[in-house]
């Protein structure tokens, strides 16, 4: 009997052993309990990391799930990556990078000429470009004033900002005015949203100034796109050219743009001279009141340029 009970002893010691070795090699791991033992369930593996990667929860190398990497070197400043059991990351879904949807322009409130010469009139239009200013700009004014002419002014937002009252002149004086842009940039180089900037931001500086949002624009250097036409219709504009260039800025002389205006003149002629943007402008102010006398001469009628759009 007392060797019965000795066996039984060592066998439990023995057995007391294996259990705690087994909890202790188990436990280092951290995925076995007691618990464990007596269910057969399983821990997920929890791995504190290292300085080569940072710890990963989840269903980790048993294929199961998706491993996350997050902290030390897991990702840049410890961002969380999702990746496979494969510790490849894959970069989130972000879908689709989102369209920068193209502004725009205000609706224009100048009024358009509501009647049109009689079209069995000769009809021809000066138009003046780049201004406002206080030297050359005013100058053109007093001529058209003195002769009795109306013509148009296509201004630079810039301009306008720095001579205000020179545009509320050219209004109170019975002219149209258009947009040509904020600082005069080539539309044609432009996407979308630079185009509408051009354009709104001398909308703005218009408005402010005289409290109108003009209905004719004039692209820069005659320079258009298909882009720049689709946007101009989109926001109810009139885009307005010119089929007559006195090329004034480039130097032409006073006699010369006469010469130039009398050979070219034609019904529905669009006259394009400038108002400031070159020192040569002054050739424009000596050559204005003999190209008016020409043009009347010649059984012109001079009007703005809304009248022949």
């Amino acid at each position: 009997m007392k060797k019965v009970r000795q066996r039984r002893f060592l066998f439990l010691g023995v057995l007391s052993i294996v259990v705690i070795m087994s909890l202790s090699a188990c436990g280092a791991k951290g995925g076995l309990s007691l618990s464990t033992l007596l269910t057969g369930e399983k821990n997920s593996i929890v791995d504190n990391g290292n300085n080569e990667k940072g710890p990963e929860t989840g269903s980790g190398t048993t294929g199961d799930g998706d491993v996350v990497i997050i902290g030390n070197n897991g990702g840049k400043d410890g961002d969380i990556i999702h990746g496979d059991v494969d510790n490849k990351p894959v970069e989130p879904d972000k879908g689709k990078p989102e369209v920068p949807v193209t502004e725009k322009l205000d609706k224009p409130d100048q009024v358009i000429a509501a009647s049109k010469p009689d079209k069995g009139k000769k009809l021809i239009a000066l138009t003046f470009d780049d201004g406002p200013d206080k030297r050359y700009t005013t100058d053109i004014l007093d001529i058209l004033k003195e002769k009795g002419v109306k013509a148009t002014f296509f201004v630079v937002g810039q301009q306008v900002t720095k001579n205000p009252e020179v545009l509320q002149r050219i209004v109170d004086e019975g002219h149209a005015i258009g947009n040509h842009t904020n600082n005069h940039k080539d539309l044609s180089k432009l996407d979308e949203q630079g185009i509408i900037e051009q354009f709104k931001e001398a909308d703005n500086a218009i408005k402010e100034a005289i409290g109108i949002t003009p209905a004719m624009v004039r692209a820069p250097y005659g320079a258009v796109s298909d882009t720049v036409k689709a946007l101009v219709k989109e926001n109810h504009r009139e885009l307005i050219g010119w089929n007559i260039d006195t090329r004034d800025w480039a130097g032409t002389s006073s006699s010369d743009m006469i010469k130039m205006i009398k050979k070219e003149a034609k019904p529905n002629g669009m006259i394009l001279m400038h108002s400031f943007g070159s020192k040569h402008v002054k050739n424009t102010v000596h050559a204005l009141p003999a190209i008016i006398d020409l043009l009347e001469n010649m059984g012109y009628t001079l009007v703005t340029a809304d009248q022949l759009a």
